[in-house]
């Protein structure tokens, strides 16, 4: 009877190292007949998570949303259960002035605020679990010279506004670590340049002075310009205006609407070659505080390209910003009830860990991650052309146990589930993706 056991045991583990050697040669072989019937040429996947090296916390830039004008007082009505599942960090809102009415004018003259609506949209806010990030804009009618995208008639009203917002909300609210971004795309909005009669750096220069004179507040970050892109122009004439006037710059932001993902790699590597060239940068903090697939309302953004591409972007940004901001909760751009928010609640369910993981490829990206109860692969297959899809081998190596769960969750709703056992220290599955599809795969001891 214990030779028998002992036989049994060997053959399965045998079985299991046979399998390990042959299964990427089948595999290989039927990607290798995808890609010659969609014409793609790219590094396939063949991911490796190790369980047993945790690399520290988890960076998590998705954990940031925006929302725009629409809809803008009640964007959280009936969706704050919603809201709060996908755990957000921070939420931006911009027309923070010309909304909400913040500033009159009293009979003499004399500047007067109103927080009344305005504070109840941070409520909204903060019922979420999340911080504001508020973009101080457009330019109040009290203080402008024209309409609100107008300069202010005297530059130390407009000062004067920024240090009462940030004494308010940071102050009075006593809201910790609230940012303040100067204005909402400025080349856009206002036609706001580097030089000339409506110079963007004479607005941040005069709203920096304002913020810190800001008194009795709890820490805070102000930063910009939150420009339409990242433009050349503004960087060359931006950050040596910071520089040279020795202003606060906490954050550098700007917005990125594209299905490429090299648009967003290029648009990092060109702010860290001006940051990383001072000192005086070097804790500045790089965020995109709009973003998407599509600066249109519908298109891709309410697909499941739009879905696929959350999750490669949010990928991409990893180490690379601090915050991306999708772009937007709800209204007519609103991601709530569609493919981009189901892959929001994918990216919110990993576990705060990360964990190793290696075999990535030209369209397969992945984030290993571990809540300490089970061992996780987000996966995410993102091809805007709708072309290529792929049998993507996953193994967890470093297994210390011999009984498991294995679940494999789709985006579109499909879900597999199987207890495993094994005598060796990996176990692998295979993950059929079409294009666009997103999938978590979950290893859990028994």
């Amino acid at each position: 009877m214990e030779e028998a056991k002992k036989r049994d045991q060997w053959w399965s583990f045998a079985g299991v190292i046979i399998l390990a050697l042959i299964l990427p040669g089948f595999l290989k072989l039927a990607n290798s007949i995808t890609r010659y019937f969609t014409g793609a040429e790219g590094r396939l996947a063949a991911v490796t998570v190790d369980i047993g090296r945790p690399l520290g916390q988890l960076p998590a830039p998705w954990e940031a949303l925006a929302q725009g004008s629409d809809n803008l007082k009640g964007f959280t009505d009936g969706i704050n259960d919603q809201l709060t599942a996908v755990k957000p960090e921070y939420i931006r809102i911009d027309h923070i002035y010309d909304a909400f009415n913040v500033v009159g004018r009293d009979s003499n003259g004399g500047l007067t605020f109103n927080w009344a609506d305005l504070d109840n949209t941070i409520k909204k806010i903060t019922a979420t679990g999340a911080m504001p990030f508020l973009s101080l804009s457009y330019m109040p009618t009290a203080i402008s010279s024209g309409d609100n995208l107008a300069p202010p008639k005297n530059w130390n009203e407009w000062a004067g506004v920024v240090q009462k917002t940030v004494e308010h909300v940071s102050g009075d609210l006593a809201l910790n670590n609230v940012y303040y971004e100067v204005w909402n795309e400025p080349d856009l909005f206002g036609k706001w340049t580097m030089g000339g009669s409506k110079d963007y750096r004479t607005l941040y220069r005069y709203a920096v002075s304002g913020a810190i004179k800001a008194q009795r507040v709890k820490p805070f970050k102000i930063g910009g310009p939150a420009t339409t892109g990242l433009y050349k122009s503004w960087i060359d004439n931006f950050f040596p205006f910071i520089l040279s006037n020795h202003l606060r710059l906490d954050f550098f932001s700007w917005h990125r609407y594209d299905l490429n993902l090299a648009q967003y790699e290029d648009d990092i590597n060109n702010v860290d070659n001006w940051l990383e060239s001072q000192p005086y940068f070097a804790n500045v903090e790089k965020i995109i505080s709009e973003m998407g697939p599509n600066s249109e309302m519908g298109k891709e953004n309410d697909t499941q390209v739009g879905a696929a591409h959350m999750v490669a972007t949010a990928r991409t940004l990893m180490f690379n910003v601090k915050y991306g901001f999708n772009f937007a909760i709800s209204g007519y751009w609103g991601m709530v009830g569609k493919p981009r928010f189901k892959a929001l609640n994918m990216l919110a369910s990993l576990g705060k860990n990360r964990l190793s993981l290696t075999g990535e490829g030209s369209w397969v990206r992945a984030i290993g991650a571990t809540d300490n109860k089970k061992y996780q692969v987000l996966l995410v297959n993102y091809d805007p052309k709708g072309s290529h899809r792929e049998n993507v081998p996953v193994s967890f190596v470093g297994l210390t146990q011999k009984n498991y769960n294995l679940t494999t969750s789709m985006l579109d709703g499909g879900k597999y589930s199987a207890d495993m056992a094994t005598t060796a220290s990996f176990l692998q599955t295979i993950v059929p993706m079409e294009a666009n599809s997103v999938a978590m795969v979950e290893l859990t001891p028994k």
